[in-house]
């Protein structure tokens, strides 16, 4: 039988995440992203945001449908981990500043 996972000694060891830690890590990136929604687009050139992540914010702004926004909010939260997620949102927390 191999050895159990969900201890706190093989977590230490090889860098194991708990699914409900990645739940958690997901949606704290999706926050983050659900910010960006807020701002007006012209505040995004001060960002550093990826192509990617850009042209998604646009398309998120073009979607009017309830559930198509929230689809596009989750593939904004899933581009947020491809992206320097912390400079994003450090930089957020700038131009949110008065």
């Amino acid at each position: 039988m191999p050895p159990r996972r969900n201890t706190k000694q093989n977590a230490d060891d090889d860098g194991w995440v708990s699914r409900s830690q990645r739940k958690r890590d997901s949606a704290a990136l999706q926050d983050v992203a659900e910010a960006l929604t807020r701002l007006a687009p012209g505040q995004w050139r001060d960002l550093p945001l990826t192509p990617e992540l850009l042209e998604a914010l646009h398309m998120w702004r073009r979607i009017g449908d309830r559930e198509g926004r929230r689809r596009q909010l989750q593939y904004l939260g899933r581009l947020m981990r491809g992206a320097d997620a912390a400079a994003i949102a450090s930089a957020l927390c700038k131009v949110n500043l008065p």
